[in-house]
């Protein structure tokens, strides 16, 4: 303290000192790990004299891994799950547009994520029903026209129901899972995957069906999932629909149709129930109406996001096209881990900031960090595929060879890494990196361990660098 405010006679007048000096309760709290302004005050007054003040070490204990967020993976699966065996029995045209409504919720998943961090104190009701709506929207238009181009324009119909229905199904998630109705959302989804599950049940007497079934259950996963770790990430819907799986799908679709010739009806009671009962469980969740408008000024900002989720769709689809679905289901499972992950190696940060006074201490700090929890997340994966593989419990796994492991493995870590950086604001650059990293995994110029070292050491310098900005701290 000043000299002549060691002279204080009591720690009232040190209050009215701090106060004049603009110091709030907030910035007490935040800095120096005081209770308050008054308390403040106290410590001042007690230590007034020796040279002590605030400037001490706070003994804030560290952030608890936050174990709660990882059903929020899982619970990303059900709009997909429920959506492909519904779809399925419907023919080629349904099958189509859910492949197109599955890769679109990847990304617009993430939009609804940032409109949730643009109002974090209240329920944006209005902007979270606009973005619902907007995904209906969005995935009737193109899954009518995806049924067109791929099965012909007499899919046209169903092409823009079922596609509809996802698209709607995927953004109810999204908005559950980012108002943190974890409850409504296991609910709202649990008669549909079981209406779904009668269908497919209808469907089993034929071989064929259970085979393509099979196939594409593993790949449906990634059509749901991965969001957003990244905003809270977030972190991530998922698609999981490899160029070669989707036209594997596509035709097993239309064999089973051909020669089970099953009724419409089922399905089509099923999709009803995949549209109504998330939608209603979202205008419940919504009702408060928030301050956010339903105006271009909010979404555009958040648009971008979409696009990034987009880009890391196609790169995660090209993967599946390259190595097949099975290898990377343990990333598809793990989402709520990943963006479990993203958001304790942000708390880290956060406690680091209030517990060190100097700035290379607080840099060093958050350089070990965040690419710890990356590298950890990869060894999970690793030691998944690894057990799995050992075990013998899924026999897809047997034949997986050591290089796809690593790169699924490293994928993950990219992908961990990736929901940070966006975190940081650092969406362009991600962008243009996941495209790149799409194009290459299509045409397999390079081989997928490569690719996925690369990616993890371009993200890594990317976040060391993000991480001597005292701003990636808060």
């Amino acid at each position: 303290m000043a000299p002549e405010r060691e002279l204080a006679v009591d720690a009232l007048e040190i209050a009215a000192y701090l106060e004049a000096d603009g110091l709030s309760d907030e910035s007490l709290r935040g800095r120096y790990n005081a209770g308050g302004l008054f308390q403040a005050a106290e410590l001042l007054f007690a230590q007034r004299g020796s040279g002590r003040a605030l400037n001490r070490l706070p003994s804030a204990p560290l952030p608890d891994f936050p174990w709660h967020m990882l059903l929020r993976g899982p619970l990303y699966l059900l709009p997909g799950l429920a959506g492909l065996m519904i779809t399925g029995p419907l023919g080629q045209g349904a099958s189509a547009a859910f492949t197109f409504a599955a890769a679109f919720g990847w990304g617009w998943s993430m939009t609804i994520a940032g409109l949730r961090y643009s109002e974090p104190f209240a329920v944006p009701g209005r902007a979270m029903r606009a973005a619902l709506w907007l995904a209906g929207l969005m995935g009737t238009l193109g899954g009518a026209v995806t049924a067109v181009l791929l099965a012909g324009p007499d899919q046209a119909v169903l092409g823009a129901l079922s596609g509809g229905v996802v698209a709607l199904a995927t953004a109810s998630a999204g908005i559950l899972l980012a108002l943190g109705r974890i409850t409504l959302s296991a609910g709202a989804f649990a008669v549909p995957l079981l209406a779904a599950t009668i269908v497919q049940a209808s469907v089993l007497p034929v071989m064929e069906s259970m085979i393509t079934s099979g196939s594409e259950v593993a790949s449906s996963v990634a059509a749901s999932t991965l969001v957003n770790a990244d905003l809270a990430s977030a972190d991530l819907a998922s698609a999981e629909l490899a160029t070669s799986e989707v036209a594997r799908s596509v035709v097993g679709a239309g064999m089973v149709g051909a020669a089970a010739s099953p009724s419409l009806v089922l399905p089509l009671i099923a999709l009803a129930l995949l549209a109504v009962l998330p939608v209603l469980a979202v205008l419940r969740a919504t009702r408060a109406p928030g301050e956010l408008p339903t105006t271009w000024a909010v979404f555009k900002p958040h648009l971008r996001l979409a696009i990034y989720g987009w880009a890391m769709a196609l790169t995660f689809v090209a993967f599946s096209a390259q190595v097949g679905a099975w290898p990377l289901l343990p990333i598809i499972v793990s989402a709520g881990l990943l963006e479990a992950g993203v958001w304790h190696a942000q708390e880290r940060l956060q406690h680091a900031a209030r517990s060190l006074r100097d700035l290379s201490d607080l840099r060093w700090r958050g350089r070990v960090t965040v690419p710890a929890v990356a590298l950890l997340y990869a060894a999970v994966l690793a030691l998944a595929l690894l057990l799995v593989k050992v075990t013998g419990v899924l026999p897809q796994f047997s034949g997986i060879p050591p290089g796809v492991q690593v790169a699924v493995a490293l994928l993950g870590a990219a992908f961990l890494l990736s929901a940070w950086l966006a975190n940081q604001r650092q969406v362009t650059a991600l962008l243009g990196l996941w495209s790149v990293a799409a194009v290459l995994t299509f045409t397999a110029l390079i081989p997928l361990p490569l690719l996925s070292i690369s990616l993890v050491l371009i993200l890594m310098l990317s976040a060391l660098s993000a991480l001597n900005d005292p701003r990636s701290y808060r």
